[in-house]
């Protein structure tokens, strides 16, 4: 668990570090394009508005002063010796925009002029012609506020910092959830070993008694004891195998099934002990595999039969477009906490191991992932006495069983009570956990 909480850290830092490097990257590639962009638009219309100028001066003309309107609102006509021969309204009480003068062969120039303690103007300075005394004509405006400060800078940093801790936060649950398989099978391989360590370990200690005190052990025990040791790891390996399957998604054959026929007829294979009664109502069929249905319904049949006291009913109905198989026990029940706990593998209940020392514990868990991979739920609903659980299975549309119907005895068998079909089981009322 450590070590997989470790590798996630590693992963999602490695990870979070190259986002902050591309984010970084973006950053000043967007400052640099944003600043590039306005200030290029600035240039762009000073630039005509300063050859509009020049045109009206090389035509003998004096561009008129309240001829500049838009953005570009301080332009200077400035004559070869410095002086101002021309300003725009807002350029009139100002000293001359620059000292740059374009030389006769680069008459069109751009400049940024900044003074101290004022905001930098965008310029373009524009010579009016090659001669010596041309003037120069200075168009431009202040810098806009975004390029003059660090308000952009601000602005992209923080969208990059908050880009960069969703993206590392999305990267811990991305790689959490990739490496959760990973974390499960560590879970899972140390339980199993832990479980199969317990009979191997007594079978052991079984043969090793026997070879070290051969007149005091009765061989017969022995070997009994070494069968049962044995045939609890081979349950454990069989359900080992069984839930592998499930858990991969290997498919089994499906056909249409008479749910309510298939649980009379595993009813009828628990005889002898606690009677189990089974109610039906109606055609309830469902579409699944018939090996995997039987597992289940004889896993919750063992189970109920394990903690009832004196009896088991079984329900079968169907319900909003669901077949719903109910069974109920009638024993101590179990609490609401260890609900969910009982369906997680090699789980069992103190009460369990004292009435069936033998089991795997991967009973319920495989009975849920059964449920699971036919599209169902199996969960623990409140009774007013002992256990219930009920099994959710989407219902086949009778149609596609062409309209069959199972027969169903109505007898009495090795402790069994078949009655009449009965409606659907009434939901009880919420009990105490038990």
């Amino acid at each position: 668990m450590r070590f997989l909480h470790s590798l996630q850290a590693r992963y999602t830092t490695a990870a979070t570090t190259l986002l902050f490097l591309i984010t970084a990257l973006g950053g000043v590639s967007l400052d640099l394009a944003v600043r590039y962009r306005i200030e290029d638009r600035v240039f762009f219309d000073a630039e005509q508005v300063a050859a509009r100028w020049s045109a009206q001066v090389r035509s003998g003309t004096l561009p008129h002063p309240a001829s500049v309107s838009g953005a570009i609102h301080l332009v200077q006509l400035v004559d070869a010796r410095g002086r101002i021969l021309v300003a725009s309204p807002d350029a009139a009480g100002r000293p001359r925009l620059s000292m740059l003068r374009p030389p006769a062969d680069d008459r069109l120039q751009r400049r940024v002029e900044c003074a101290p303690g004022r905001p930098c103007l965008l310029l373009m300075a524009n010579r009016v012609s090659p001669a010596p005394d041309a003037p120069v004509v200075y168009a431009g405006t202040v810098e806009p506020p975004l390029c003059g400060t660090h308000r952009l800078e601000y602005l992209i940093g923080g969208a990059g910092l908050l880009i960069v801790l969703s993206g590392a936060r999305l990267m811990w649950w991305i790689i959490g959830r990739a490496l959760r398989p990973a974390e499960r099978q560590a879970q899972f391989a140390a339980v199993t070993s832990h479980e199969l360590r317990t009979p191997i370990t007594g079978l052991r200690l079984q043969l090793e008694e026997a070879l070290i005190h051969p007149d005091q052990v009765n061989p017969r025990d022995t070997i009994r004891g070494a069968l049962s040791a044995a045939g609890r790891l081979e349950a454990i390996v069989q359900d080992l195998l069984v839930m592998a399957r499930l858990r991969d998604g290997r498919a089994e054959p499906h056909e249409p099934i008479d749910l309510a026929a298939l649980v009379t007829a595993e009813a009828d294979t628990h005889y002898g002990g606690t009677p189990v009664k089974v109610c039906t109502s109606g055609d309830v069929w469902v579409h699944g595999s018939r090996i995997q249905l039987i597992r289940l319904v004889g896993n919750l049949l063992s189970n109920a039969r394990r903690h009832a006291e004196t009896g088991v009913t079984i329900g079968v109905a169907s319900a909003d477009g669901r077949a719903v198989v109910t069974v109920t026990d009638d024993g101590n029940g179990i609490a609401r906490a260890d609900r969910e706990r009982i369906f997680e593998r090699f789980t069992r209940l103190d009460e369990g191991r004292c009435r069936d020392s033998g089991g795997t514990g991967l009973g319920l868990a495989i009975s849920r992932d059964i449920a699971h991979a036919h599209g169902g739920t199996l969960r623990i609903e409140d009774s007013p006495r002992g256990a219930r659980f009920v099994l959710r299975l989407p219902l086949l549309d009778r149609k596609a069983t062409g309209g069959r119907r199972s027969p169903r005895p109505g007898r009495t068998d090795h402790g069994r009570e078949s009655g009449p079909e009965p409606g659907p089981e009434p939901e009880p009322e919420p009990g105490p956990d038990r």
